[in-house]
């Protein structure tokens, strides 16, 4: 009887540190997924933010789960789901890849068409100031009419810093500074009776 409690107490021992060897031998490769998936998280995490703010936050939430089962010690948790949140990070920065692509595709062309437009709106305005000679439009105020001209002398000089000291940079800043002077003349125009063409 005293040896088959000694051969019992030996074998739950032996399951034991199995258990342990078997935990310490999934500690690494746990740790190194984890470190690889914040690494290629962190190189790519700015461009997934701005272009799939949703599949972003929703990995960074996976990767969150991940950190806390590796400091919890459930390392065959990590090893297990590691894999999947490996292919849900890589489809997901190709996907930000492809959004950027297009989103730069989009903006070249409403540069082309701001490039276009903005010109022929600054002659007919400029025009119209000048037939007015310094007096405001019948019902306007004189304190309106200066406040909008000032407005509008100040697009138009933007519009001409943009348009001839375009960076590629600072490109998609430059064309949403555009968009906002396109609509500070396209409002001088309205108030002045400057028909859109």
């Amino acid at each position: 009887m005293m040896k088959f409690r000694c051969a019992a107490r030996g074998a739950v021992l032996v399951v034991g540190l199995l258990g342990l060897a078997g935990c310490a031998s999934q500690q690494e490769p746990a740790e190194q997924a984890l470190a690889g998936i914040e690494k290629t998280l962190a190189g790519s995490g700015e461009q997934l933010q701005k272009y799939l703010p949703e599949k972003h936050a929703a990995i960074v939430g996976r990767v969150a789960e991940l950190r806390d089962a590796l400091q919890q010690g459930e390392y065959a948790r990590v090893v297990r789901q590691a894999p999947a949140v490996v292919d849900e990070l890589r489809r997901a920065v190709a996907d930000a890849a492809i959004a950027r692509a297009e989103g730069r595709i989009a903006i070249e062309d409403e540069w082309r068409e701001l490039s276009k437009a903005i010109p022929g709106m600054i002659t007919a305005t400029d025009q119209r100031l000048a037939a007015l000679a310094g007096r405001p439009p019948q019902g306007m105020e004189r304190a309106v009419f200066r406040e909008l001209v000032a407005k509008y002398e100040a697009a138009r000089s933007d519009w001409g810093k943009a348009a001839t000291s375009i960076d590629t940079k600072n490109f998609e800043n430059t064309v949403v500074a555009a968009r906002g002077l396109k609509a500070t003349i396209t409002e001088a125009m309205a108030a002045l009776g400057v028909p859109a063409s």
